[in-house]
């Protein structure tokens, strides 16, 4: 039987020194994590970049709009992106660590975790699929890529703790 492979117990503290300050930083304001801002008010050169854009509807050829490009070069300030990986790497790593005195017990609360993280977050979306529309909805989405893990990884790791708990009353 194939096993999960998790990551060095290490990650987790990555992850955390990851996602903490993207957090922060979307809490502050979602539209530096996903909309046109930069990080830093005015587009800075360090992150400024040219990117192959794909799909591209505002495809601008010789200063005139000619419409929709599938494939072709821009220039983007990338800090966006940067962030949104840093929380999707940041949740990945927490949540497929392996924690101390890794077993198969601990596999079975990891197994169960992510059954519950599933109905959780399904059932979150299915809520703000009726409470939010317009723009906020696309914010709503976005998250999606990532508050499965976190979500996740916080099941699991109260499920470790009640267990650690029990155990050591049974002592």
């Amino acid at each position: 039987m194939n096993t999960l492979k998790l990551l060095p117990r290490w990650f987790r503290f990555l992850g955390l020194a990851f996602i903490i300050p993207s957090i922060a930083i979307f809490i502050y304001n979602p539209e530096i994590s996903f909309g046109d801002m930069s990080i830093f008010k005015e587009p800075s050169g360090t992150f400024v970049f040219k990117v192959p854009a794909f799909f591209d509807q505002d495809f601008i050829e010789n200063g005139e709009s000619v419409g929709f490009a599938f494939v072709h070069w821009i220039k983007n300030d990338l800090s966006n992106e940067v962030l949104l990986t840093m929380m999707l790497l940041g949740t990945y790593f927490i949540a497929f660590a392996k924690i101390k005195g890794e077993d198969e017990f601990s596999k079975q609360l990891r197994l169960e975790a992510m059954v519950q993280a599933i109905v959780w977050n399904s059932a979150l979306l299915l809520l703000l699929n009726f409470m939010t529309y317009g723009g906020l909805f696309l914010y709503v989405m976005i998250s999606q890529l990532f508050s499965f893990l976190l979500i996740f990884s916080t099941i699991f790791a109260l499920m470790v703790r009640k267990q650690k708990k029990a155990l050591g009353h049974e002592e």
